[in-house]
């Protein structure tokens, strides 16, 4: 039973190509958070929200447009950035929006799985991200990493969807924050 566990979390864990060696001696990294494409659920992006969206009042659709397209992306940058820079190593670099950087750190969001708050049967949200590290104003990557599943346990609990997607972001936030520790440290 424990090599099933270990397997299966193997399995979702991060893959890095490449070296991360270029960001040595950095002090700031620009960080960019890509939704382009994204899935929700399996679905597009505009079906998940044609199907949120369905139904609703002209004021209650803008209410729940403005918590997905604003509240959401805000609070999932905020969440990436701050779990990022709790998690990498101080003597390293601080990430955040620093279009003027030497590197970039793009991070293109795959899939979200909203996840749901229902008590007992409550599921947390989760992403499936690849990041690209990149010089600044370059096309090719010096590294890729792939995470198959970030997610909070704990989103599970928030009924505000919004929140419980963002705190997703800030696990996502950590996991690249270790990755780089990892393979700084070496």
């Amino acid at each position: 039973m424990v090599l099933t566990i270990v397997v299966i979390m193997g399995a979702s864990a991060q893959k890095l190509s490449g070296d991360l060696s270029p960001l040595r001696g950095q002090t700031e990294v620009n960080i960019v958070l890509d939704f382009s494409g994204t899935l929700v659920n399996g679905r597009t992006e505009q079906k998940y929200i044609n199907e949120e969206t369905k139904g609703k009042k002209a004021a209650d659709k803008e209410k729940w447009l403005k918590e997905w397209n604003e509240n959401l992306r805000s609070n999932a940058y905020s969440m990436l950035i701050r779990d990022f820079n709790k998690t990498i190593d101080k003597k390293l670099f601080v990430v955040d929006d620093i279009p003027d950087a030497e590197y970039t750190i793009y991070v293109k969001i795959k899939e979200i799985k909203t996840g749901y708050f229902a008590g007992v049967v409550a599921k947390p949200s989760e992403l499936k991200a690849k990041v690209y590290f990149f010089r600044t104003g370059e096309d090719t990557p010096f590294a890729t990493a792939e995470y198959k599943k970030s997610r909070s346990k704990l989103s599970a609990n928030i009924p505000y969807f919004v929140t419980r997607i963002a705190m997703s972001f800030g696990t996502l936030g950590s996991n690249i924050g270790k990755t780089v520790n990892k393979n700084l440290k070496k």
